[in-house]
């Protein structure tokens, strides 16, 4: 039988998604791997705005209960077990909404950046981003996380020196400063430490790939492949 979604009544609009998205697949009306609705359906099934799913379904992903593939949609990634970390961290979330603001101004923002770092790479940029995803490689490898994540950072500050241009480069910094805050660094452990190498390999794929694009200065694949990372993890 089909689920139910109820219309809004008084609680916040991203979590009254988020909420029954999740119940939802406890109830076994999605199943791992099951296609979600479309966020235009879901809004419509709600009643609440477009907006308002979308900030739903990022606190999903960064739970890890869902995952987007670009062009193709949502689907349920692992059924949340009752009382869990990653049922809190949605209403956490959802009431502290920095994290989600932070990755969508990243995404905004870093698409530019690498456009124009594509413009601009040379040599230099080429050899110290390469550097940096050797040493990514061996930190995945050996299940090093926090090493990844330093390493993950330093990459696309690297992107942001190889604009050559002192705001980009001091916008990003601020932007990773962010990323210190302590409810950021849970979100990030929940999202990744459960399978952390797989994790961890598939994003050094996606780095490799833009990787490739800036060594050919095409900015318009390189903005691709970076908007596409973001909409994967975001």
């Amino acid at each position: 039988m089909e689920f139910e979604f109820k219309k809004l009544k008084q609680q916040k609009k991203p979590l009254h998604v988020a909420n029954q998205l999740v119940s939802a697949i406890k109830a076994g009306n999605y199943e791992v791997g099951d296609k979600l609705p479309t966020e235009e359906e879901l809004s419509e099934r709600t009643g609440v705005s477009r907006a308002s799913v979308r900030e739903a379904l990022a606190a999903l992903r960064l739970g890890g209960i869902v995952e987007t593939k670009v062009g193709k949609g949502t689907y349920v990634r692992q059924v949340p077990e009752e009382d869990t970390v990653r049922d809190k961290i949605i209403n956490i979330l959802i009431d502290h909404p920095k994290p989600l603001e932070l990755q969508e101004a990243r995404a905004a923002f870093e698409v530019g950046m690498v456009e124009i770092a594509a413009r601009k790479f040379n040599e230099e940029d080429e050899q110290q981003l390469e550097t940096t995803l050797d040493e990514m490689h061996d930190a995945a490898r050996s299940d090093n996380y926090q090493e990844f994540l330093d390493l993950h950072k330093r990459f696309h500050l690297q992107v942001a020196e190889a604009t050559k241009n002192d705001v980009v480069e001091d916008t990003l910094k601020n932007l990773q400063g962010i990323m210190n805050d302590l409810m950021w660094r849970k979100l990030e452990e929940l999202h990744y430490l459960p399978d952390k190498r797989e994790y961890l390999m598939e994003s050094l794929g996606i780095h490799r790939k833009i990787f490739v694009a800036l060594k050919k200065n095409d900015a318009i694949l390189a903005g691709k492949r970076i908007k596409s990372h973001f909409e994967r993890y975001s």
